[in-house]
């Protein structure tokens, strides 16, 4: 697979989803911060670049929009007063409750015509090139 295909992909399901995401009063990337937070509660604004490989100020303008949205929150970390946990609110929850699996719903019908074992080693061969991506970003 070249890289043209792998951006088309991903192209193919931010169409998918963007209109879905809009209903619910997101951007892509607040949908993408929320999903996150859905999953991984108390998390750091950090750990939330880290993690979604999103700059800081990307992530302070859409956590600062969630927040007055009251779709997160911010408490302190008693460990280090420096950061806060951010966690999802239940408006957020019920915010996002019908587009959190957007796209694993978009992946489940392009890969239907795959094999259990075709899709099986799909995500395995994904497994090992996310794991070379990683690899080599630290590299650099």
């Amino acid at each position: 697979m070249d890289f043209h295909n792998l951006y088309l992909l991903t192209k193919y399901a931010r169409e998918y989803g963007h209109s879905k995401i809009r209903i619910a009063g997101m951007s892509d990337t607040e949908h993408t911060i929320c999903t996150f937070l859905f999953a991984h509660t108390g998390m750091s604004q950090d750990d939330v670049c880290q993690a979604l490989r999103l700059d800081k100020a990307t992530v302070a303008r859409a956590l600062l929009t969630l927040e007055e949205k009251g779709f997160i929150s911010r408490t302190p970390n008693l460990e280090n007063r420096r950061k806060n946990l951010l966690s999802i609110t239940d408006e957020g929850k019920r915010s996002i409750a019908d587009v959190v699996h957007i796209y694993d719903e978009w992946f489940a019908r392009i890969s239907a015509g795959l094999s259990p074992e075709e899709q099986q080693r799909f995500d395995e061969y994904c497994g090992l090139l996310l794991a070379a991506a990683r690899k080599t970003s630290e590299e650099k």
